[in-house]
C-alpha cells in the first residue's frame, strides 16, 4: 500500500513539474515572456500550443543580420566568420496559440509569430528585447503604442 502512494504522489509530482516553464527551451520562456508583455492582461494568459522550427541562415540573410554594421574591417571578418564555417547561424521561429482576455475582458484565441535569428546557432542569449513578435523588436513596438 504503502509502494502504491509513493506512485501516485511521484505522478502527481511530475504532473505539476510538466506544467511548468522548467522544461521549456529558454527560447520558448524567453518568446512568451515577450508576447506576455504586449497584452493587456499577461496573468490571464494561457499557453494552448505552441510549434517550434529551426533553420539554417543563408549568408546573404547573414550579411543583412550580422555583417552589415561596423567598420568595413569588422564587416568582414563576420563574413569569413561566416565563409569558414565558424559561425552556424540559425533562425529559430515559433508559433504560439493562446488564450488571454481582448479590452472588454472576452477570453480570445490568438496565434503570434515569434522570431530570434542567432549568429552562433544556440538561443542562449535570447531575450525579450532581442526576439521580434509578429515581426516587431520589443523596440519597434513601444513605438507603435504611442
Amino acid at each position: 500500500m504503502e509502494r502504491l502512494w509513493r506512485l501516485a504522489g511521484a505522478a502527481f509530482l511530475l504532473s505539476l513539474l510538466s506544467s511548468c516553464d522548467l522544461f521549456d527551451a529558454k527560447i520558448v520562456t524567453v518568446c512568451e515572456s515577450a508576447l506576455k508583455d504586449r497584452l493587456r492582461s499577461p496573468s490571464e494568459y494561457k499557453r494552448i500550443e505552441i510549434t517550434r522550427s529551426e533553420e539554417a541562415i543563408g549568408r546573404a540573410e547573414y550579411k543583412d543580420l550580422f555583417g552589415s554594421t561596423g567598420s568595413p574591417t569588422l564587416q568582414a571578418v563576420t563574413m569569413a566568420d561566416f565563409d569558414s564555417g565558424a559561425v552556424k547561424p540559425v533562425r529559430y521561429t515559433l508559433r504560439i496559440s493562446y488564450d488571454a482576455p481582448n479590452a472588454y475582458g472576452t477570453p480570445i484565441r490568438g496565434v503570434s509569430r515569434c522570431e530570434y535569428a542567432s549568429a552562433f546557432g544556440g538561443d542562449s542569449t535570447a531575450s525579450e528585447f532581442t526576439v521580434r513578435i509578429d515581426g516587431d523588436t520589443d523596440m519597434e513596438w513601444r513605438k507603435k503604442q504611442h
